[in-house]
């Protein structure tokens, strides 16, 4: 692990005393300022749904005493009635004609719900409302407003505020005023901010307002994803803040319910842009409290390096001076050390050398007398081969010889061959004769017959005999003339032994003179070896000495070190072991002048100059005359 600085310490320790406390801090304030910004947002985003829903409570309230109103005067009672309904229409059209662009028209209903009177020319009457929620309790003598429902009429979405008209305590119709929805729309549906908007929703959660006019009794927040937890508050007539997503974009919403309905109004709007203050906020504080990190950081520095660099330069001044005597007794333990393995390895050698030539000397001895036996044997082989020279040649000579006799054998072959068939024809004409004699020359023709069997059984016996003489000439033959070839062959291995004898002979004179050189460098190797080791002994004793001097320069690096580390690397690099080629001061100069190293002891070192490589003999000088037994 690497070791810290001085520099550093003071640079790290001064930073982590002020950082810490400045990150505390900053942290602190930006948590406690978000979240009180976002606390603050959040009340607002409620006081700004409560708002929304006292304005349409006051609005309704409004359109319910406006209702109330109308329900007592004397036109509408007698057109619940079905009494002069046309007054009542004339009145109603007259107050259309005032207030009615918020309208979609004003009504009043008989008993059983049927619409008797209007402000729109008559366009409604005869429409039935009963199947409606508010016309069922307005019968029971309560105004409410009743749910946002599609108008029979126009099909578009509509509120309805609804009054009973009574006579004598008796229920005797209503004043229904149907609303346009956007008008509530254009109160609810404010934007907020770039994002944010409002929207309404009736008890199921479906929606009632909206910036969308598509979304109007067409959505249910109750059913969308993410939703789930501000659609039950929401219906369950709560008021408060809630985040959800919806869209994958994280929002936050503020709600309130219309005490006078069971509706509830919300302001939405997206997390980022409604916690817009409170981020913005918390890189102001991120910010500061870089740019003061900054700033005491260079001051820290500053003040770091006013305390270290005084210490720096003693310390640099100190580990050039231990780079210096570690330089030098590394040059003068490297050159001894060189010396001392070059001379042991040289020993070494020449003992192998040695060595190598005893078993040279005594190979080429027996390689000289096992020469000497060979020419002896090789001169018997070669007499023995001239003995089965002289044999193969009179082998040839009877082999010629039984050619000869096979010859004439089959020529006394054919002359029997020849013999039986004249005898044979000899029989035939016998017994030709004996035929023409008739009965005289019976017994005659029987002997001629047997003559000419056995005519022709001698011409086989002699045809089978000339067959097999014939066979064995020319196996006899052949014999004949491998016994030449063969003959041919031992001439020639008797030449070739002469040969090798003559080379055998030479070998043998070859080696006896080679064993004897042997023997005279043998006994110069001895002599070397002996100077050798001498010298190697010399050359360990000085490398001895060198290592001694270069462990005491070694510490002294060591104590360099521990100061460079503390305080932090210098410019030469020496803080982490690097080797630096540096000139030797007078001081060091004297000390190894002092050193015995080898005949040339007592000679100054010189010193190396900048930029000059420094040579071993200038470390160690050495004369010609320190090798001259080599």
């Amino acid at each position: 692990m690497k070791k810290m600085t001085l520099s550093f310490k003071l640079v790290f320790g001064g930073i982590t005393a002020v950082l810490i406390p400045l990150l505390v801090v900053g942290i602190f304030a930006a948590v406690k300022s978000s979240g009180a910004l976002e606390a603050a947002a959040k009340e607002r985003a409620m006081k700004g749904a409560q708002n929304l829903a006292e304005t349409v409570q006051e609005v309704l309230a409004v359109e319910l005493k406006l209702a109330g109103q109308l329900a007592i005067t004397n036109e509408m009672v007698n057109a619940a009635h079905n009494t002069n309904a046309e007054a009542a229409s004339g009145k109603l059209a007259e107050a259309m004609g005032k207030i009615g662009k918020d309208y979609e028209a004003i009504l009043v209903t008989d008993a059983n719900g049927s619409v008797v009177a209007d402000g729109n020319n008559g366009e409604y009457k005869g429409l039935s409302l009963a199947d409606r929620d508010y016309f069922q309790r307005a019968k029971t003598g309560k105004a409410n407003v009743g749910s946002v429902v599609k108008s029979k009429k126009t099909g578009n979405p509509v509120a309805t505020v609804c009054v009973p008209i009574t006579k004598d305590g008796t229920f005797a119709g209503t004043v229904t005023m149907v609303i346009k929805i956007d008008y509530l729309a254009d109160i609810v549906t404010a934007k907020v901010g770039q994002t944010g908007y409002g929207f309404m929703t009736d008890p199921t959660g479906m929606i009632i307002a909206h910036p969308d006019k598509n979304n109007i009794l067409s959505l249910n927040i109750a059913t969308l994803k993410g939703m789930e937890e501000i659609s039950k508050k929401m219906t369950d007539r709560q008021a408060g803040v809630e985040n959800y997503v919806y869209k994958e974009i994280p929002k936050i919403a503020g709600f309130a319910p219309v005490v006078i309905t069971s509706w509830s109004v919300c302001i939405t709007q997206n997390a980022e842009e409604f916690l817009a203050a409170a981020h913005s906020i918390r890189n102001i504080i991120a910010i500061v409290a870089i740019f003061f990190i900054v700033v005491i950081t260079i001051i820290v520095v500053l003040f770091a390096r006013s305390i270290s660099l005084p210490i720096k330069r003693a310390v640099d001044e100190m580990n050039e001076a231990a780079q210096q005597v570690s330089a030098a007794s590394s040059q003068v333990s490297a050159s001894s050390q060189s010396l001392a393995e070059g001379a042991s390895e040289q020993a070494s050698a020449l003992e192998e050398t040695s060595s190598s030539l005893e078993e040279m000397s005594s190979m080429t001895k027996q390689n000289a007398g096992n020469a000497a036996q060979a020419d002896s044997l090789m001169k018997q082989a070669n007499q023995v081969v001239l003995k089965a020279n002289e044999s193969m040649e009179g082998l040839t000579r009877s082999m010629k010889d039984i050619s000869n006799a096979s010859e004439e054998t089959s020529k006394i072959i054919k002359t029997i061959d020849e013999i039986a068939f004249q005898t044979n024809l000899l029989a035939l004409n016998a017994a030709v004769e004996a035929a023409r004699a008739g009965e005289a020359g019976a017994g005659f023709a029987v002997v001629a017959e047997e003559v000419r069997n056995l005519a022709m059984r001698a011409a086989d016996a002699a045809k089978n005999t000339s067959g097999l003489i014939e066979d064995t000439v020319k196996k006899i033959k052949n014999g004949s003339d491998l016994v030449a070839k063969t003959n041919e062959a031992f001439a020639e291995v008797s030449v070739s032994a002469s040969k090798v004898g003559e080379l055998v002979g030479e070998i043998a004179a070859a080696s006896q003179e080679q064993a004897q050189g042997i023997d005279q460098i043998n006994r110069a190797v001895v002599e070397m070896d002996k100077v050798t080791q001498h010298t190697a002994a010399n050359a360990e004793e000085s490398a001895s000495a060198s290592e001694e001097m270069n462990a005491q320069a070694e510490q002294m690096k060591q104590i360099a070190y521990i100061l460079v580390n503390i305080v932090g690397k210098s410019g030469n690099g020496a803080g982490n072991g690097s080797h630096v080629d540096v000139q030797p001061k007078k001081g060091i100069q004297r000390v190894l002048s002092a050193i015995n190293l080898s005949k040339g002891a007592g000679k100054e070192i010189i010193p190396h100059k900048k930029g000059r490589e420094v040579r071993p003999d200038q470390v160690i000088p050495m004369e010609k005359e320190s090798f001259k037994d080599f």
